[in-house]
């Protein structure tokens, strides 16, 4: 027996939206059922709550920063502003 993420309502809604392909039925619910999954997966991986994000979470170790962390930007003092004069910028295009 095989579970559906879609309710049979939902079936006959996009059963509607492939009628015009040249396919058996089965072969169409079977498409529609690998692009549910595939939704599916993108959806827990945005919540993080894919297994391989689970077994990576288990095995992280604690004397890394987290992924969380990474590629984050420190803050910047004095508000992130920068001076470009000083730091050597010039808006004058060179020859």
């Amino acid at each position: 027996m095989r579970v559906s993420l879609l309710t049979p309502e939902q079936m006959e809604r996009y059963r509607k939206c492939v009628a015009d392909i040249d396919i058996p039925d089965h072969e169409k619910d079977e498409l529609i059922g690998i692009v549910a999954q595939i939704m599916a997966h993108f959806v827990d991986a945005a919540f993080g709550e894919t297994s391989e994000q689970f077994i990576l979470s288990a095995r992280e170790n604690g004397a890394f920063p987290s992924s969380a962390e990474c590629g984050k930007l420190g803050d910047i003092p004095e508000k992130q502003r920068v001076d470009l004069g000083y730091e050597g910028a010039s808006n004058i295009r060179e020859p």
